[in-house]
């Protein structure tokens, strides 16, 4: 049998040989009615291929030597107004892509997630519009997938998706259609499988176990979606087929789960089922191990867990860190039961405890450098959980090192007092309340007090008076204040009772102790 003609003809200019190389295996491309017909390392370089390649797409890098994706683009633009120019650039050259779409760069693409679904659909799009057939040649092959994922794509033109509609409804004609999706993120931030690895595996697998079926898989940021078509007789053969790709999937890609549509009637209605499926997808991290998920599975209680925060800071100052535990495997158990977060927004929480718990153990003085250089790594590592038990793991796994860095009894109750110390020398000009210290310490208001004088030896409000007087020893040498407005300032509203606990404190009266420092 004789090859297709290639329809479209494409060039390729990177001054990164590899990422030449990778395009140009990206997939089987004469199979699209598409040949990469040159490579060039720089603009200059293209410039002298042009014309004898005669590309009707011209793939670009911006940032190259000699001469860059800027002005080949503008130099082209004047000589060969007819080819349609496409850039690849990356995220920190945004600047330049904003300035090579002035001189008429026609699309661009991300380096790092070029695929050869997007590249392939884009080609045919900007090349469908050019009368390139000769006499004998044969036109590009029209495939379901892309034409699906077109179609699926809010940023394609509704006149395109009508038309497109239109073929699909020929393709996909028998009476019922069902769809599996999944999300590809966990697997792409995880391994080392590549966008286009990850499409041939998958569609070789659907190829294998829905062998007979009407299928199509589509590939759109970072989510698998497989589409099948079939007739009344079968349902049950169809749902035993998707059941084995998903085990098949799993087994050979390991992080990937599928949610599992209702059965309906009408193509049109598949962009509503697309969409309400991703919703599902968040709540997927709830059923470890298993490749494929109904979504009928998927109920949402409405009931969101509780978790009391500010009892788990006060069992982070009290450094009980087995309650600290103890809270967090229950805050686990209650999201298993209720499925009340979906992944992000449990993510989102457990990034948020962990920051409050490393802020509260810097709050009271303890040692926690090694935990907190290693605070991004947690985050990734959390961003990355692929199910709730692992992500329990980790939380578990943080707070048990919390508990090896809190130190011994003796320390840790030597923090309860420093606590004390602080609360009072930052309140002594103000009224002072022991049960409201009791509350702000997160202590037993009758344990604050038997607890300090077991430690010192001192009654507290003895120790209270003790710092008043102190700071009132200072206030005393500005002899601009007069003994009143000292008497305010360091807490006494009582002018005689401040007279009567210095004397007490000094064994002499304010107006004494002046007149003696001043002499």
């Amino acid at each position: 049998m004789d090859n297709p003609i290639a329809t479209y003809r494409v060039m390729i200019v990177d001054d990164e040989a590899i990422l030449r190389a990778g395009i140009l295996h990206l997939c089987n491309w004469s199979e699209y009615g598409i040949e990469i017909v040159a490579q060039a390392a720089n603009g200059q370089e293209a410039l002298q291929l042009i014309e004898a390649a005669d590309p009707h797409v011209v793939i670009t890098d911006i940032v190259m030597p000699v001469m860059d994706g800027v002005e080949l683009t503008k130099t082209m633009r004047a000589r060969y107004p007819d080819i349609k120019i496409v850039v690849l650039s990356s995220y920190s050259e945004y600047n330049y892509v904003r300035e090579v779409f002035k001189y008429g760069v026609t699309d661009y693409l991300l380096k790092p997630k070029v695929s050869a679904t997007e590249l392939v659909s884009l080609i045919q799009s900007l090349c469908s519009s050019m009368n390139l057939n000769s006499p004998g040649s044969q036109p590009a092959k029209k495939d379901p997938e892309l034409m699906l994922g077109r179609w699926l794509d809010h940023e394609t033109d509704q006149e395109v998706r009508d038309d497109i509609s239109l073929e699909l409804l020929h393709i996909f004609n028998r009476k019922h259609f069902i769809i599996a999706k999944a999300s590809t993120a966990p697997l792409l931030s995880r391994t080392k499988w590549t966008q286009s690895q990850i499409e041939d595996r998958i569609i070789g697998l659907a190829s294998e176990q829905l062998a007979g079926l009407a299928h199509c898989c589509v590939f759109l940021k970072n989510e698998a979606l497989l589409l099948v078509n079939y007739d009344s007789s079968q349902s049950v053969e169809v749902i035993a087929a998707l059941r084995r790709f998903a085990e098949r999937v799993k087994d050979s890609l390991k992080y990937i789960c599928y949610v599992l549509s209702h059965p309906f009637d009408h193509f049109r209605s598949l962009k509503g089922e697309h969409e309400r499926l991703s919703s599902h997808l968040g709540r997927l991290l709830y059923f470890s191990g298993q490749a494929m998920v109904a979504e009928d599975e998927i109920t949402i209680s409405g009931e969101k867990t509780s978790f009391d925060e500010r009892q788990y800071i006060s069992t982070l100052r009290t450094f009980s860190t087995d309650e600290s535990i103890a809270m967090i495997r229950a805050l686990f158990s209650g999201t298993k039961a209720h499925l009340s977060y979906d992944e992000y927004s449990l993510k989102r929480l457990c990034q948020n405890l962990v920051y409050s718990t490393l802020f509260t153990l810097e709050q009271l003085k303890q040692p926690i450098a090694e935990l907190g250089s290693s605070k991004l790594k947690l985050f990734k590592m959390i961003d990355l959980a692929f199910d709730i038990e692992e992500l329990e793991h980790i939380m578990v796994q943080f707070l048990e090192k919390v508990r090896h860095v809190v130190q011994g009894k003796d320390y840790r109750q030597s923090i309860i007092l420093h606590q004390i110390y602080e609360y009072v020398n930052e309140h002594y000009a103000n009224e002072i309340s022991l049960s409201e210290m009791a509350n702000a310490l997160h202590l037993n208001y009758t344990y604050l007090s038997s607890y300090f004088k077991q430690r010192t030896q001192e009654n507290l409000t003895s120790y209270i008076n003790r710092v008043r007087t102190d700071k009132a020893k200072d206030l005393l040498l500005d002899p601009s204040l007069s003994v009143s407005e000292i008497s305010r300032l360091t807490g006494f509203s009582d002018h005689n009772y401040f007279s009567k606990v210095f004397k007490k404190m000094t064994g002499m009266t304010p107006v004494e102790y002046r007149h003696q420092i001043s002499h």
